[in-house]
């Protein structure tokens, strides 16, 4: 009887040990997972880790110093996996496996010229016919829309049908169907997206001018999931941005019509991943910038390049007459170049 009960005894001490102990490993894991639980403040810790290294210089050897300081910020942060400088580009991929290419820290509030919210604009210009052209001015709000307008007018000239789109205008929905045009010509932001963290760029990536909001990962789920689209940060901006496989999977050969595609942008030419998307969906020629550039310049040259187009002269011409285009864009080793065909003309 003394020994039946001993067991019983026996028995309901090692039941209560067995709870206790599972209860402590599920409290542990509950630990362990509780940082995941939890939304990550991406853009929070994306502008913290600005603001607590500090943007001292904007000669291009402060830049460098300061991006390399921001890529050992972000590396020592808990909630990301990686950080990764490639160029002026920074991959960053949290612990949660989204993404964000910040493309310009150095952007400055007083850049801004126009209220992103006061502008909506898609307009057409010309009669339609044969010779087509997509202008897309996705920072109208930061830089204005001169450059667009001069090259609408160098255009008009040679009778194109002109679609101009600015601001959210030129969002997701509009570029998967809409730039087979003869010629096509996009003014914004690129940056180098590093999927892996080698420090090897991936691909380009090109800024739309659709915001990143909280409800982007859900409405373009397919879009994001395959990595045909990428949060891109411009100052304290979240921008959608698309890599290219946007265009190899939503343009299909021939769908541009030996189209001139003109990417009036930062390193839309580093590599040949963006080009090369669209020349093999039909484009003869893409032109872009292949390092760094700075907006006047950037606007200067696009409008110069159009007029020397305009009078007959061809891609190849352009792009060695125009060079660096500039002071800063020598400094930051950039030229306007082209992949493809260096012959191609506009009619």
């Amino acid at each position: 009887m003394v020994k039946r009960r001993r067991k019983r005894v026996f028995g309901l001490l090692l039941l209560i040990c067995l709870i206790l102990s599972s209860a402590s490993v599920q409290t542990h894991l509950a630990q362990q997972q509780s940082p995941l639980s939890t939304p990550i403040p991406h853009d929070e810790i994306i502008h913290r880790g600005i603001l607590d290294v500090g943007i001292e210089q904007q000669d291009s050897q402060g830049r460098s110093s300061f991006l390399l300081k921001l890529e050992r910020w972000y590396n020592s942060h808990p909630l990301i996996e990686f950080a990764s400088l490639v160029g002026t580009s920074i991959t960053v991929k949290f612990i949660d496996g989204s993404y964000t290419v910040i493309m310009d820290p150095f952007l400055r509030k007083n850049e801004y010229i126009m209220d992103p919210a006061s502008s909506f604009l898609h307009e057409r210009y010309g009669i339609v016919n044969d010779k087509s052209a997509v202008l897309l001015n996705t920072a109208e709000y930061m830089y204005g829309h001169r450059q667009c307008k001069n090259i609408i007018t160098t255009l008009l000239r040679h009778e194109y049908s002109i679609e101009y789109l600015a601001n959210e205008a030129v969002d997701l929905s509009y570029l998967r169907h809409n730039l087979s045009a003869d010629v096509i010509y996009m003014n914004t932001h690129a940056g180098y997206f590093d999927v892996n963290g080698d420090h090897q760029a991936d691909a380009v990536v090109i800024a739309t001018g659709e915001f990143w909001t909280n409800e982007t990962e859900q409405k373009y789920a397919f879009d994001y999931q395959n990595k045909l689209i990428v949060k891109g940060m411009v100052g304290n901006q979240s921008i959608v941005a698309f890599t290219p496989a946007f265009i190899d999977y939503y343009y299909a050969p021939g769908d541009f019509p030996d189209s001139l595609v003109y990417m009036a942008t930062c390193f839309a030419a580093y590599d040949a991943s963006m080009a090369q998307e669209f020349l093999d969906a039909g484009a003869s020629v893409y032109v872009g910038w292949s390092q760094n550039t700075v907006f006047w310049t950037n606007s200067k040259t696009s409008v110069n390049a159009f007029r020397l187009l305009a009078n007959g002269l061809a891609v190849q011409q352009v792009c060695r007459l125009i060079g660096s285009g500039g002071f800063y864009n020598w400094l930051f080793h950039s030229k306007l170049m082209y992949y493809g065909d260096g012959e191609h003309r506009i009619p």
